[in-house]
């Protein structure tokens, strides 16, 4: 099929179906994929028999005296070797040696068991008797949404089961967007194939329509962005600034992916020119620090402790940074928080660090 854009398979994290694993469908387009996501959705759990040290004790100590307090990220092993992973967690509040906190619980751990015994291993050693959710799930009406893959061509057990006149399959799916020779995203989330009819825009293929969680929708910058990532990386300096602060991390997740295609640093006593005029944010800076070193597309690191190891630098090599005071009026002190953003000043810190030396213009 030519100019495939989209694949759908069997999720390999869903339970063994009697489908089997592999590509489901390839597919010209999609609609109502891009949209604003939904927020990660929140879900309540208790602690029990938990005896709280350190960090955790004391988000106890202020839940019980402001009604909720943040914890941060909680890592909870639990019997039989599991884990559970929640992030953004509060404290709630305690009552005896029950302690009941609410957090996200990330992609890759949904569906997972808790129960048994379980140790609190982040922010600080306590042990528990048992973990056990106690907020229930939220309707799919509300959760999920209709996403139509246009002009598919069926595959595999998908083909066949059309064939044989099934009404339904019952398979867990995911998506992938692909790119040339490599995919260029991923969902994040189980979807499920709900519907299918004659393609109206493709002759002789199919639209597949499937429900995906309202989280994995996508901010209407990433299809562009990806499109631009088809072939290789784009030629046009400055092509990153296009796309709005808040969509630029995806830039630099396909900047890495092609990585390996980017030609390399100049030989000799280096001078770059860093464009600031569209520096807002962390991944703004990385963006444009990639394209001064690299040229267009380029790509060094995806947060400063990767560029203090990633970045080359010879002797007397220079970085005149155009317009710093873009990034020195946005990249101000913001609230202590465990995943805030990085400051101007810690930026050229991190800069310094690795030899380069900083001439802001």
């Amino acid at each position: 099929m030519d100019s495939a854009k989209y694949a759908l398979q069997t999720d390999p994290r869903t339970p063994q179906s009697p489908y089997g694993s592999g590509v489901l469908a390839l597919c010209k387009g999609v609609d109502g994929l891009f949209a604003e996501p939904a927020p990660p959705r929140r879900a309540r759990f208790e602690l029990r028999g938990c005896e709280p040290r350190g960090e955790f004790a004391r988000a106890v100590a202020e839940a019980a005296t402001s009604g909720t307090a943040p914890l941060g990220p909680l890592l909870v092993r639990y019997a039989g070797d599991g884990v559970r992973d929640l992030e953004d967690v509060r404290v709630l509040g305690a009552a005896g040696d029950v302690v009941t906190v609410e957090g996200v619980v990330p992609h890759w751990a949904r569906g997972q068991d808790d129960g048994g015994v379980a140790v609190v291993e982040r922010p600080a050693e306590a042990r528990c008797e048992d973990l056990v959710r106690v907020s229930p799930d939220e309707p799919e009406e509300r959760t999920h949404t209709e996403v139509t893959f246009l002009g598919c061509s069926p595959r595999g057990p998908l083909r066949d089961a059309l064939e044989a006149g099934e009404e339904e399959f019952t398979a867990g799916i995911t998506y992938e967007r692909l790119a040339y020779m490599a995919v260029a995203a991923q969902g994040h989330d189980t979807a499920r194939l709900v519907g299918w009819e004659p393609s109206r825009r493709h002759y002789g293929l199919l639209d597949l329509t499937v429900l995906v969680d309202r989280e994995d929708l996508r901010v209407p910058a990433h299809e562009g962005i990806w499109d631009l990532w088809w072939w290789q990386a784009p030629k046009k300096p400055g092509t990153w600034a296009d796309f709005p602060p808040g969509t630029r991390r995806e830039w630099l997740r396909q900047a890495e992916r092609r990585a390996w295609d980017l030609p390399g640093y100049p030989p000799g006593v280096a001078t770059y020119h860093l464009d600031g005029r569209h520096v807002v944010d962390a991944d703004s800076f990385l963006c444009a620090l990639g394209e001064a070193v690299l040229g267009p597309g380029g790509y060094i690191a995806a947060d400063l402790p990767g560029l203090r190891h990633a970045l080359v630098v010879g002797v007397g090599d220079t970085l005149v940074w155009h317009d710093a005071a873009v990034a020195r009026a946005r990249l101000g002190l913001c609230p202590v928080t465990p995943f805030r953003p990085p400051t101007f000043e810690e930026i050229l810190r991190t800069l310094e660090e690795t030899g380069l030396q900083v001439t802001l213009a």
